[in-house]
C-alpha cells in the first residue's frame, strides 16, 4: 500500500485538551473553590467523567466572553 493510500484511509481527529478543576482555575486566575461554585451553579461548561469535572479551553473562553463587561465611553 502506498503512503498516499494510507493517508486517505486514516482519519486524523484531534481530541480537545481537557483540563481538571485546578488547571481551569489557574487558567482563569481564580481559586479552586470559585471554579467549584461555577460548576455547581452550572455557570460554566464542563464535562463530567465519573466524579471528575473536566474543562475544554473553548468552554473557558466562552465563559470569559459571556461575562465580559464593556467599558463605558
Amino acid at each position: 500500500m502506498k503512503t498516499d493510500e494510507l493517508k486517505k484511509d486514516t482519519v486524523n481527529i484531534e481530541m480537545p485538551l481537557l483540563m481538571n478543576m485546578h488547571e481551569a482555575a489557574s487558567a482563569l486566575g481564580i481559586c479552586y473553590r470559585s471554579i467549584q461554585n461555577l460548576v455547581y451553579s452550572r455557570k460554566i461548561g464542563f464535562v463530567q467523567i465519573g466524579k471528575n469535572y473536566k474543562f475544554r479551553p473553548q468552554d473557558l473562553n466562552e465563559f470569559v466572553e459571556k461575562n465580559f463587561i464593556k467599558p463605558v465611553k
